[in-house]
C-alpha cells in the first residue's frame, strides 16, 4: 500500500481527478445539457447581474435582467447547434480558449498559496538583481565639436576646471546639459549603449572624459552617485509577492504540462523534412 501511495502514477491520477473536478465547477457551460432543454441556474443569473453591476455601477432592472437571460438562452442554443454541426472542431480560437482554461486550472493551486515573510525574504535574496534599485547618476555633459583632437579635449577640460560656463563651450546640440538621478539603463537609452557604464567610472565632482556616445565625444561631470541597493522586504512586499506567485504559477503549470504529456505517445514529423518539401 505504501508503494502504491508513493507511486507517481497515483499522484497523477489524483491530480487529474482534482483538475477535471475543478473544471466542472468553474466551466461557464453546462456539464451535460439535456437534449431539448435549456435551463439557467440562479447562480448563473446572479453572475449576469453582477457583471452588469460591475460595468454600469448599478444593479440591472428586472426588464434588463430578463433581456440578458434571454440573450444567454439564445447564445446557449447557438452553441449547442454549432457543436452538433461540428463547428467547434479545428477552430484555432476555440482551441486557444480551451488551452487557456486548462492553464488557469493548472495554475489555480498557486493562487491559493499564502507565502510567509520568510518565504518572500528568501525569494527576494535569491533573485536580488531583479529587485535591486539600479545605480543612479546625476551629471552634466557637453558635446565636443566633431573632429576635436587630444589637444582640443585637454584645452576644453582645462577651461571647465578653471570655472568656464559649460553652456558657452562645446557643440550646439539638443541633448540635455544636465540629468538627475538617472539609472544607467535610462542613460544608455539617451546616449547609446555603454555610455552609462563609462559614466559610472568617472570621478565624482570633477570634469572628465571624453566619453563617446552615438552623437560624438562628451566631457562630463558626475555630481551624485546613488549606488545600487536591495530594498527591504517591507518596502516592496507587494511586488515581491506578485513575482513569487507568478513563479509558483509557472512551476505549477509546467509540472502539470509534463504530467499531462506523459499520458501520450507523441509522434512528430521531422522538421527538416517539412521545411524542404
Amino acid at each position: 500500500m505504501s508503494s502504491i501511495l508513493k507511486s507517481p502514477l497515483t499522484h497523477f491520477a489524483v491530480l487529474g481527478g482534482l483538475v477535471f473536478a475543478a473544471y466542472a465547477l468553474l466551466s461557464d457551460a453546462p456539464a451535460a445539457p439535456s437534449e431539448g432543454v435549456i435551463k439557467m441556474s440562479e447562480r448563473d443569473a446572479r453572475l449576469l447581474a453582477e457583471q452588469f453591476a460591475a460595468t454600469w455601477n448599478r444593479p440591472p432592472t428586472e426588464a434588463e435582467l430578463r433581456g440578458m437571460m434571454q440573450a444567454w438562452v439564445l447564445e446557449e442554443a447557438y452553441v449547442r447547434e454549432a457543436r452538433s454541426l461540428g463547428l467547434d472542431q479545428g477552430d484555432a480560437v476555440i482551441r486557444q480558449r480551451l488551452k487557456l482554461k486548462m492553464e488557469f486550472l493548472a495554475e489555480s493551486d498557486a493562487a491559493r498559496l499564502e507565502p510567509s515573510d520568510a518565504d518572500l525574504q528568501a525569494f527576494l535574496e535569491a533573485d536580488a538583481e531583479r529587485f535591486a534599485k539600479p545605480l543612479r547618476l546625476s551629471f552634466e555633459q557637453i558635446l565636443l565639436p566633431s573632429g576635436a583632437g587630444e589637444e582640443d579635449v585637454a584645452a576644453t577640460l582645462a577651461e571647465l576646471r578653471q570655472g568656464a560656463r559649460p553652456s558657452e563651450i562645446g557643440a550646439t546640440n539638443l541633448l540635455p546639459p544636465r540629468l538627475d538621478e538617472m539609472a544607467v539603463v535610462a542613460i544608455d537609452r539617451v546616449f547609446g549603449v555603454g555610455f552609462g557604464d563609462a559614466l559610472a567610472g568617472q570621478p565624482l565632482g570633477h570634469w572628465s572624459g571624453p566619453i563617446r556616445s552615438g552623437y560624438g565625444q562628451h566631457l562630463v561631470r558626475v555630481s551624485e552617485r546613488s549606488e545600487a541597493a536591495l530594498p527591504s522586504l517591507s518596502d516592496i512586499r507587494e511586488r515581491v509577492e506578485a513575482e513569487w506567485r507568478s513563479v509558483r504559477a509557472r512551476d505549477s503549470r509546467d509540472a502539470f504540462s509534463d504530467s499531462l504529456l506523459g499520458r501520450y505517445s507523441i509522434t512528430l514529423p521531422d522538421a527538416s523534412a517539412v521545411l524542404t518539401e
